[in-house]
């Protein structure tokens, strides 16, 4: 887990690279076309700083965008393999650079989420513009494993914990993830950003409550309300799915 930690933490540093530089990039085609001054050179310094604010973003944005098309998908609204998570995040980052007088100075997350989905309808608009015979609405569901209620008991076990973090293992198994994607679901949008945000992406209260525009002390009281209450859907859930 260690390794694989390591590895996640060194391609994120990568996607953040790569991001800067693709945002670096904008800034310098915006002073060739004119639209500012190569002379102004505090301007186009603060366009960086705020391209460096951006991408400290990337982990829980591309888990939003991730989300978000996964509904899309889910509806029937566009193929599984249409649109690249990786290309709508860049854009949202893009788009971002683009409106930075419009962004807030707190809860630039809660900005950068407007901002996504806006990204995601038009991209999903765009694609089925080109797709020329119409979908079914219907997926097939997926089937529950036989070792789901192990997971399900542990997960529960593992969110009475004020302090631990959701780990990466059980999180990747997909009929655990399934019932906490349902579990998430019920969550209002900033409880669940600001509970994952501190669960999953490992940013501390400080940093989320940044994020969000709101006090810590709510961050803290959110986080360990969205705790009581998935561990409440989960038994739910399991209960349901017993009988």
């Amino acid at each position: 887990m260690l390794v694989e930690s390591r590895d996640a933490d060194h391609q994120e540093r990568q996607v953040r690279q790569r991001l800067l530089e693709r945002l670096h990039a904008q800034i310098e085609a915006e002073i060739v076309r004119g639209e500012q001054s190569p002379d102004n050179v505090s301007v186009a310094d603060q366009r960086r700083a705020f391209a460096a604010r951006l991408v400290e973003h990337v982990r829980p944005l591309r888990r939003f965008v991730r989300r978000e098309l996964g509904r899309w998908v889910a509806l029937g609204a566009v193929p599984p393999d249409a649109l690249s998570e990786d290309e709508l995040v860049d854009t949202v980052f893009v788009r971002a650079l683009q409106h930075a007088h419009e962004a807030p100075r707190q809860g630039l997350f809660r900005w950068l989420r407007r901002l996504a989905r806006r990204v995601i309808r038009t991209s999903i608009d765009a694609e089925r513009r080109r797709i020329e015979h119409e979908r079914s609405l219907e997926e097939p569901v997926a089937t529950l494993g036989d070792d789901w209620p192990d997971q399900v008991v542990r997960l529960i076990d593992i969110l009475a914990d004020p302090h631990a973090e959701l780990p990466e293992d059980l999180l990747l198994t997909q009929e655990t993830q399934a019932l906490l994607e349902q579990a998430l679901d019920r969550l209002p949008e900033l409880w669940r950003e600001v509970f994952l945000m501190r669960t999953v992406d490992g940013w501390n209260e400080d940093m989320v409550a940044e994020a969000e525009g709101i006090p810590v002390e709510q961050v803290r009281s959110i986080v360990e309300i969205s705790r009581a209450f998935l561990a409440e859907a989960l038994r739910e859930m399991q209960f349901s799915e017993a009988g």
